[in-house]
């Protein structure tokens, strides 16, 4: 791998968190009163974190830190109900005082190159520029709604959702992170992440009062079934006063459930707290079964954006680890400049949902690139589709719409959580 001249990277240690942080405050323009600033030694798996460290006085100060990454170990559910081992991609940030001299480039190559010797498929991450990650093969894979809810915004009655009972409380990682991981375990949707570490569960949970913007504390919804948790949203309030009476918002960080029913109990409660009169959300998959329940959907004031970004790695171990939704025999041309084990062409064989993927000489049935082939791979945006956009080619009659219904999801794929 090479690094820019003047630069080296390292595998930073706890004890350099602070600098840590002060490069991702120059990349993201924020700043965390010392008094919480320990709490990126908590969030950090420093086993997977990594900088750029300065070599050359020319550049800067020897020794000092002018960029970051990190990732966090994450299983993926993808279509046909199987998981795949991920890495989460996060801290991503290149100090203001040397961008344009390649760090990024050279961190997402170690980026790539450290996720492969772990046997990660599959890399995904939440985009603050999504022109950045697609020159590096990432591909919008689960595009979502974010949506504003009125109070008291009325939902299609669904049979058992008045006998789940409901909790509200303060969060607290300690009693409430094995209530997320024990629903996060049982969701089916693809793109939904299904384990994850302990540094997670610390972000995830995540409350210092510098980034409440005049909010409250965290908070946690539990919908449950007897004892067994079904359904969780963690929020923050922020109330608000106009010449009318109370107008505060509910502002949901994340949320689960398992079915319709715990769906319904879960957001007749979001929607129904005093004094607020709005519930902000997001992280939606367009068929997700809330937005089937809502009696009068134009008042959602729903939204389109990106949610989650997937690359491909492996490119066998990631498509033969997902499920097949329609027997297909397709050949694909593949290009791949930055991980080139993945480019040429490949034949897919799919039978009774399962697929062996093998390098072929034969003539390929169509041509696609990393980004559309990562886009499509969780079961979303569809090849037929990104085909139309002239973004795939075609050289066999049909080979579209083969390989298309056979990666095709019944569920919508989206990513509920946040890192």
């Amino acid at each position: 791998m090479t690094t820019p001249d003047g630069y080296r990277l390292i595998s930073p240690d706890r004890d350099r968190s602070a600098e840590m942080l002060h490069v991702v405050g120059f990349a993201f323009g924020f700043t965390v009163p010392a008094k919480e600033a320990d709490f990126i030694d908590r969030i950090i798996p420093f086993d997977r974190a990594r900088a750029v460290e300065i070599t050359d006085s020319a550049r800067g100060p020897e020794g000092a830190l002018a960029a970051v990454h990190a990732s966090f170990p994450f299983t993926t559910r993808v279509p046909g109900g199987a998981t795949v081992p991920t890495a989460g991609l996060t801290w991503v940030g290149v100090h203001q005082g040397h961008r344009r001299r390649g760090l990024l480039r050279a961190m997402i190559a170690d980026h790539f190159e450290r996720s492969l010797a772990r046997g990660e498929v599959i890399s995904t991450l939440y985009a603050a520029e999504t022109a950045i990650y697609q020159r590096f093969g990432y591909g919008l894979a689960a595009p979502a709604l974010r949506m504003e809810l009125a109070r008291g915004t009325a939902l299609r009655d669904v049979d058992g959702a008045d006998e789940l009972t409901v909790t509200v409380d303060s969060a607290d990682a300690a009693r409430d992170g094995e209530i997320v991981r024990d629903v996060q375990r049982r969701l089916q949707r693809p793109g939904t992440a299904t384990s994850f570490p302990d540094e997670y569960v610390a972000d995830l949970f995540l409350d210092i009062e510098s980034d409440r913007d005049g909010a409250e504390e965290l908070r946690i919804v539990v919908v449950r079934d007897g004892d067994v948790p079904v359904a969780f949203a963690l929020f923050a309030r922020k109330e608000s006063w106009s010449d009318a009476g109370p107008d505060g918002k509910v502002r949901v960080r994340c949320w689960a459930a398992l079915d319709a029913a715990a769906t319904h109990r879960l957001w007749s409660v979001m929607v129904d707290f005093d004094l607020m009169g709005a519930t902000q959300v997001d992280k939606i998959a367009p068929g997700d079964p809330l937005v089937h329940l809502l009696k009068e959907p134009r008042g959602a004031k729903a939204a389109h954006y990106d949610n989650l970004w997937l690359r491909i790695l492996d490119l066998k171990g990631a498509l033969e680890g997902r499920g097949w939704s329609a027997d297909c025999d397709v050949v694909i041309d593949v290009a791949d400049e930055q991980l080139p084990a993945n480019a040429g062409r490949w034949r897919i064989r799919a039978t009774s949902g399962n697929a062996t993927v093998e390098r072929t000489e034969d003539a390929a049935d169509l041509t696609i690139g990393m980004q559309e082939l990562g886009a499509a791979y969780l079961g979303g945006p569809t090849l037929s589709a990104l085909a139309a956009a002239g973004l795939v080619r075609e050289h066999g009659a049909g080979a579209v719409t083969e390989l298309s219904r056979a990666m095709a999801s019944d569920v919508q794929p989206v990513a509920n959580l946040n890192f």
